[in-house]
């Protein structure tokens, strides 16, 4: 079966697109939630990601932000494990 170019190259450019934007959401959680020692502004967030203030409140859910916390343990553990610092 052949695969058509310009099929195959709205797909890929649709997971650059969804990767984004799961990229976004972890983001805007940890500048709201887990950012030292406060956290970002809505209104920086919000210039910064291209969205509106509303937007931002709700870009994410629980779940991302326990997605960015693990990602950030686990971060923490492999610096542990090199003896590097953690960041």
């Amino acid at each position: 079966m052949s695969t058509d170019i310009l099929l195959a190259a709205l797909a890929e450019a649709r997971h650059r697109r969804d990767q984004a934007d799961r990229d976004i959401r972890l983001l805007i959680a940890y500048g709201r939630e887990l950012a030292a020692p406060r956290p970002y502004r809505l209104a920086d967030l919000a210039e910064a990601a291209g969205m509106s203030i509303s937007g931002v409140r709700t870009a994410y859910t629980p779940a991302d932000i326990d997605h960015i916390t693990s990602l950030l343990a686990a971060s923490y553990v492999a610096a542990r494990e090199h003896g590097t610092p953690a960041a």
